[in-house]
C-alpha cells in the first residue's frame, strides 16, 4: 500500500497500545481469510509459521520464505505486517490497496471505523475508473482501472487476537470459551477460540459464506442434516425454497457441519479455569 493511502508511523497521534502486527493470508493478490490482529510480534511470527504449515500440508506445496514476514505456499501467501491505530474501537478493520502487479509493497492500513474503512476501499485512486466491486458484511472488494493497468483495494473486518497478559493472582473461577475447528483431508486447522457464543457464530457465519463461494450450498445441507440425523426435518422445497443465504443460518443450528466429502466443521464450548 502506498503512503498516499495510509497515516506514517512518525505521526505525533500515534500510541504505543495503537501498534498491532497484521497477519494476512492472500491467494495471490486476494485476502483469503479474515486478518488477524496481534499486540506481540513473537505470537504474531509464531501463527504465521503455523498458518504456513496447515497450508503446505493442504496444497502438498514447500514454504519459501523469500524474506522476513513472508511465507510463501504455492500461490497462497502469509504475510505479517507492522501498522498502528491511533484511536480503538469496538471492533478494527484492515485495508491493503495494491496494483495488479503486486506493487507498492502494501502495507495495512487500520480503521476503527466499519464506515470509514468501506469509504476508503470505495474511493477510486488519482485518476482512476471503478471496474467492479464487491461487498458482504464484512469485508469490501474494489477493482480500478488506472494508468498502466489495474490496481485493488479492499478492507476486511479483523479477527483481534491481542498479546497474552501475565495474569494476577486471584481466586480460581470457571470460564467459558466458544470455539470451532476446521479439517480437510484429516488434516485440523487448529481451533479458533472467542470469549462469548455470539462473537465465535459471527466468524463461523464469515467463515461458511466464504466457503460457499467455492462450494456447492446444497451439498453443505445434505450432508449435514445426515451428520446430524436429521434428513426428515428439512422442508421438502428446501431446494427451491432456499438460497446461500438461508442455508448457512440453517447449517449455524449445528454443532456439527459438513460438505459430504473430507471437508467438516466442529463447534464447541469448554469450561477453563481461569488461573
Amino acid at each position: 500500500m502506498s503512503v498516499a493511502w495510509s497515516r506514517r508511523v512518525e505521526s505525533e497521534r500515534l500510541r504505543s497500545d495503537g501498534e498491532w502486527w497484521v497477519l494476512l493470508v492472500t491467494d495471490g493478490l486476494r485476502v483469503e481469510f479474515p486478518p488477524e490482529l496481534y499486540r506481540d510480534r513473537g505470537q504474531a511470527e509464531r501463527e504465521c509459521d503455523r498458518w504456513a504449515h496447515l497450508l503446505s500440508a493442504r496444497d502438498r506445496e514447500p514454504i519459501e520464505r523469500p524474506f522476513e514476514g513472508r511465507w510463501q505456499i504455492g500461490d497462497q501467501w502469509v504475510r505479517l505486517v507492522y501498522s498502528f491505530l491511533p484511536e480503538e474501537g469496538s471492533e478494527i478493520w484492515a485495508g491493503t490497496y495494491w496494483g495488479r502487479d503486486g506493487s507498492p509493497e502494501p502495507e495495512a492500513a487500520l480503521f476503527a471505523d466499519a464506515v470509514d474503512a468501506r469509504a476508503w476501499a470505495r474511493e477510486p485512486p488519482a485518476g482512476g475508473r471503478p471496474i467492479e466491486s464487491h461487498e458482504t458484511r464484512w469485508s469490501v472488494f474494489a477493482r480500478y482501472e488506472v494508468r498502466g493497468g489495474e490496481a485493488e483495494a479492499e478492507v476486511h473486518e479483523c479477527k483481534i487476537v491481542s498479546g497474552l497478559v501475565a495474569p494476577q493472582p486471584q481466586e480460581s473461577r470457571a470460564l467459558t470459551v466458544y470455539g470451532f475447528e476446521v479439517s480437510e483431508g484429516l488434516i485440523p486447522q487448529g481451533p479458533d477460540l472467542f470469549a462469548s457464543e455470539s462473537g465465535r457464530d459471527q466468524m463461523l457465519r464469515q467463515f461458511l459464506e466464504h466457503e460457499m463461494t467455492n462450494r456447492d450450498w446444497q451439498s453443505f445441507v445434505m450432508a449435514t442434516a445426515a451428520g446430524n440425523y436429521v434428513e426428515g426435518e428439512l422442508p421438502p422445497d428446501w431446494r427451491e425454497s432456499w438460497d446461500r443465504t438461508r442455508a448457512v443460518e440453517w447449517l449455524l443450528g449445528f454443532g456439527f457441519i459438513s460438505d459430504g466429502d473430507d471437508f467438516e466443521v466442529r463447534s464447541f464450548d469448554a469450561s477453563v479455569d481461569d488461573r
